[in-house]
């Protein structure tokens, strides 16, 4: 097996398993009834990247402009609702300027 092939696999078995650990979040945050809507974009983006890995559609206008749409509604959901951090204000920032910057290349 070259080395191509091998972090092809390791990046598909950590991107997995990131899904599964953000499907458990969510059923977590159901048990204790908070935090679901959060949970649920984390189940959102992993999905998404989960998805752009076995497909190898991560270059693709579409997939980039509905993976930072999702960064940016989640950065702006967890500001206002959850602590108003820096983070929060940063990943909605980011989230934005990278769907501007997606959304004007052609």
């Amino acid at each position: 097996m070259n080395r191509d092939r091998a972090v092809e696999i390791a990046v598909g078995v950590f991107v997995t398993a990131l899904f599964v650990l953000s499907a458990f979040g969510v059923y977590g945050a159901v048990l204790e009834g908070e935090g679901v809507l959060s949970a649920l974009f984390g189940v959102y983006l992993t999905g998404l990247l989960l998805f752009a890995v076995l497909r190898d559609s991560m270059g693709t206008r579409g997939w980039r402009l509905a993976f930072f749409s999702g960064v940016a509604v989640w950065g702006t959901y967890e500001y206002f609702a959850a602590d108003g951090g820096v983070l929060s204000l940063a990943l909605a920032a980011i989230g934005v300027v990278m769907v501007a910057a997606n959304a004007i290349d052609r």
